[in-house]
């Protein structure tokens, strides 16, 4: 039962009657209150402490009885809380529960990772003093992970975290509530309980007799049957759950006597023990008497049910291949199991499961809100009956739950965290060569690829690959379909080379068996291209890819066709990254948008998608922000009005618009909410470490450099992501490194510790010409911020010269004079020029050379036009005799961000601030000092009236004889 918590009565979440009829003393209940009592007599009081507590024993003994009892008492008088804990799935299941319970931030997420929030509720001042009941404790790895449980759980496991931490770490500590764990595993009730531990002993004989009485009200037999019953308890070695099946059993079967009962028992015994030698005995830990007795009883009821009901036996074999938590009825009724769809009709096969005490009835958070339970052993008897039978029945069930589970929508993901424990339990126990089991793993694991469980999806897109090849041949397109599902994973976990590899192979496959210009040939071209294009130096080769898909796809399926479109959009990224291109990219996009808004209409996901591409190429021409922003704007409010306010697409709409807002300036406190609501839902549907949470935390920590003062808190963040990625992703992926290089970033600001920086920049480059190669942009990059580090350092200069000079020319041969990163490379290597001395003429020319080339290809009022020309004004400063020259530059850079970015953007200030100087130096002083005045009311109104660049403004507006010069250069 679960009560809801009021002033006057505190949560009661238990999933089981009171049992007015349970035999003999609770063991706990002694235990815990003898415990109580010592507190007392210590002078402290009753319900302070924290305080742990174990019961185990062998399955079915009575454990979970004798805690019932004990909390029973403490009802309306205690917050309690059962949580079950025989797997990672349903103790993350119990969690969500008890966060709905307690109305816990995050509790209604399917995403969510539980364990912490609800962990840190229970140590926290407002949960009360508490019991909570850990029952089925029994999986020791799933507690306390071993250096290779991950790799053993495989598809078992439900939550990264709880997987690589274990659920011990994921008990409440603190100073205060109970804990009691059941539990078969005598090492981990003493790992979780110390010494607290009680060994539940057997039932007495008429104990066991007096339980039996309880279940079975055909009294009149009795006389007759007493002796028999005796013997039959004996058999049963006393055991609750196993008297309690039987008596239920006979008791619905008035005509099968206590002793014809025992007959039957006794008669299969040679039987079951061979069975019992087989699949499960490492459960029982020794007992394999005990156990197989047991299951015999089991067996009996589950022949008798086959004779009764053909649907109840198809349902008990279905049951028997999935997991045994959290059945959903909505399940059982939909997957229309031999054909049957009639709601009466099931619901008698499931009460006659009910009826044998095959089946407990359970309330579940999905759906119709009525779900079944089966009893471990009870699941395992099943199992172990229709051994001979059970590669049928999964294969069957595998059929079944293929067929049922949707697709991994967004819409759809409160029933997978249903689903996903049973998918998963399937294929654990699957070992054929069915269609059914491939086409499982490939819905499982685009499941999980969604939630950012990439190696767990690996596994299963590998399994579904050697399947379909064992069944339909190497070439097949289900085959092929999966190695494609590989390669796409391998390129999110950053093993580039895999990816490419398999998408070649696919291609050339494709292109044989298919031809040219099939549809599935033409896709291939473009997943190839993809990851070519992430390998990097192979734009020309993703180009060619590129505009081949899209000549076949006008020619054959029409200009306007969704392919089509899909084929200009990939084009106009390869495009934009090739550089220098930007006008046709914004043909193309522009002409996607104006089909998609006439086909598809204003609203459509992909017309609002092709509006989002288009926001970045007007922002990639500069001067086009205010476009940017109305762009953006537009987006939000359709998908916060269609998909809700935390949908996926909605969260990236939110990010990309604070983007926009951090680029127009003067919208800092904007930038910061926006990215603080995108971070805040993605923590709690996502959880703290899945890539798109990590990817929040990092645009948030911008926005904490933009505010200026918060280099710590940057420094937090990026450390919390760094170690996220090296411990989920491994130290050499792409993202990780990322970090890495961010990080090295903040540690420069923050100073002191250019070592540090030093060190992670050269780990990145040292890694990244290993995997990517000397010519990689990425290793590029690196090469171009380690030269940034070296100069810091000082005494370098000879390094960063050679570093720089050599990013120049890999840039100009592979990517072109005129390619931004080209004109990028030229402006730093024009700054070390300038560091080494004598050479301003070599950093004129350059820096001319890039101006020339900018306002030719981007225009003269693209931000980076602009940049340059900033630096060639102070250039000239430096060369000295052209201030005429500086103060038209300046005014240019000035007139043209006021116009386009608004009084109050930093680029603008920045403008005031550098041109204020250079009127002050041709004796322009009233100006000058007007201009600063500007310059320090847009700082404060940009970054507060704290930060450095205000009060040097104010200083300079103050004092010019005691000035400092400070130019800002944008290299």
């Amino acid at each position: 039962m679960i009560s809801v918590a009021t002033k006057d009565q505190p949560h009661f979440m238990v999933p089981f009657p009171k049992n007015e009829e349970f035999i003999g003393e609770s063991l706990i209940a002694s235990r815990f209150k003898a415990h109580q009592t010592k507190r007392i007599k210590a002078g402290q009081l009753q319900h302070t402490g924290h305080f742990r507590l174990a019961m185990c024993g062998l399955g079915g003994i009575g454990k979970t009885q004798d805690v019932l009892s004990c909390i029973y008492e403490y009802e309306h008088r205690r917050p309690v809380f059962w949580i079950h804990a025989g797997s990672i799935a349903q103790f993350e299941a119990d969690y969500r529960k008890l966060g709905s319970l307690a109305k816990i931030p995050g509790h209604d997420d399917p995403k969510q990772n539980i364990g912490l929030i609800v962990k840190q509720w229970l140590e926290g001042p407002q949960s009360g003093e508490w019991i909570l009941v850990v029952d089925n404790a029994d999986n020791k790895l799933d507690f306390y992970p071993g250096p290779t449980s991950i790799e053993s759980k495989g598809t078992d496991t439900v939550s990264n975290v709880i997987a690589y931490d274990g659920i011990a770490e994921f008990i409440p500590g603190g100073s205060k509530g109970t804990i009691i764990v059941t539990t078969r595993d005598r090492e981990v009730a003493r790992n979780l309980a110390n010494q607290n531990v009680i060994i539940k002993p057997e039932l007495r004989p008429e104990q066991a007799m007096e339980l039996f009485y309880q279940h079975y009200s055909n009294t009149e037999s009795m006389p007759d049957d007493t002796a028999a019953l005796t013997r039959l308890l004996m058999e049963l070695h006393y055991l609750p759950l196993a008297i309690v099946q039987v008596a239920a059993y006979l008791d619905l079967n008035r005509s099968i006597t206590i002793s014809r009962y025992l007959e039957i028992f006794k008669g299969t015994k040679e039987s079951q023990q061979r069975l019992l030698s087989k699949p499960h005995h490492n459960i029982w830990r020794g007992k394999n008497k005990n156990a197989e007795t047991i299951l015999t009883t089991f067996s009996i009821s589950f022949r008798q049910l086959r004779q009764q009901s053909k649907l109840a036996d198809s349902f008990l074999q279905f049951m028997a291949c999935i997991d045994r938590k959290a059945i959903p009825r909505d399940l059982l009724l939909k997957i229309r199991l031999d054909g049957v769809g009639d709601e009466f009709l099931i619901s008698e096969a499931l009460d006659k499961l009910v009826n044998f005490s095959i089946l407990q009835n359970a309330k579940i958070d999905f759906g119709s809100g009525h779900g079944y339970e089966i009893h471990s052993l009870v699941h395992l008897a099943m199992q172990t009956y229709l051994e001979s039978e059970m590669d049928t029945a999964l294969n069957k069930a595998s059929t079944l739950l293929a067929n049922t589970l949707p697709d991994s929508k967004y819409e759809n993901w409160v029933e997978w965290r249903v689903y996903l424990p049973h998918a998963s339990a399937l294929l654990a126990h699957l070992v054929g060569d069915s269609q059914a089991s491939a086409d499982l793993c490939v819905k499982a694991g685009r499941h999980l690829f969604d939630l950012g469980r990439y190696s767990e999806s690996l596994k299963l897109y590998e399994r579904a690959r050697k399947l379909y090849a064992v069944l339909f041949g190497e070439e097949n397109t289900k085959t092929l379909e999966a190695m494609h599902l590989m390669g796409y994973t391998f390129r999110f976990r950053g093993l580039l080379k895999e990816a490419q590899e398999l998408e070649e192979k696919v291609l050339e496959v494709r292109r044989r068996t298919l031809g040219e210009e099939h549809p599935d040939t033409l896709r291939g071209m473009q997943n190839l291209a993809a990851t070519y294009a992430e390998l990097g130096g192979r734009l020309k080769e993703v180009q060619e890819l590129e505009e081949k898909v899209l000549e076949v796809r006008r020619r054959t399926l029409g200009e306007e066709h969704p392919d089509t479109l899909r084929g200009m959009q990939n084009l106009a990224i390869t495009y934009a990254e090739l550089g220098g291109r930007v006008k046709e990219v914004q043909e193309l996009r522009e002409k996607v948008l104006e089909v998609r808004r006439r086909t598809l209409g204003e609203e459509h996901p992909d017309t609002l998608s092709s509006m989002q591409n288009l926001a970045i190429t007007y922002a990639e021409l500069g001067g086009r922000l205010k476009e940017v922003q109305e762009l953006g704007e537009k987006i939000l409010k359709v998908r916060r009005r269609t998909l809700g306010e935390e949908h996926p697409d909605t969260l990236s709409s939110m990010q990309n618009l604070a983007n926009t807002y951090a680029e127009l300036g003067g919208r800092v406190k904007e930038v910061h909410e926006l990215r603080e609501k995108v971070f805040e839902v993605r923590r709690r549907t996502l959880g703290e470490e899945h890539p798109d949470t990590l990817s929040s935390i990092q645009n948030l920590a911008a926005t904490y450099k933009e505010l200026g003062g918060r280099l710590k808190e940057v420094q937090e963040l990026e450390e919390k992501v760094l170690e996220v990625r090296r411990r989920t992703l491994g130290e050499e992926h792409p993202d990780t490194l990322s970090s890495m290089q961010s990080l090295a970033i903040t540690y420069a600001e923050l100073g002191g510790r250019v070592k540090e920086v030093q060190e992670l920049e050269e780990k990145v480059l040292e890694v990244r010409r290993r995997t990517l190669g000397e010519e990689h942009p990425d290793t590029l990059r690196g090469m171009q911020n380690l030269a940034i580090t070296y100069a810091e350092l000082g005494g370098r200069v000879k390094e960063v010269h050679e570093l720089r000079e050599k990013v120049l020319k890999v840039r100009r041969r592979t990517l072109g004079e005129e390619h931004p990163a080209t004109l990028s490379s030229m402006q730093s290597l024009a700054i070390t020029y300038a560091e080494l001395g004598g050479r301003l003429k070599e950093v004129q020319e350059l820096e001319e050379k890039v101006l020339e080339v900018r306002r030719r290809t981007l225009g003269e009022e693209h931000p980076d036009t602009l940049r340059t020309m900033q630096n060639l004004a102070a250039i000239y400063t430096e060369l000295g005799g052209r201030l005429k020259e500086v103060q038209e530059l300046e005014g240019k850079v000035l007139e043209v961000r006021r116009r386009t970015l608004g009084r109050d953007h930093r680029d603008t200030a920045d403008a005031m601030y550098n041109l204020a100087l250079t009127l002050y130096n041709v004796e322009r002083t009233e100006e000058a000092i007007s201009l600063m005045e500007e310059a320090a009311c847009s700082y404060v109104r940009i970054y507060g009236s704290d930060h450095s660049h205000t009060k040097d403004a104010e200083r300079l507006a103050k004092r010019w004889k005691d000035r400092r010069r400070r130019r800002f250069y944008w290299w």
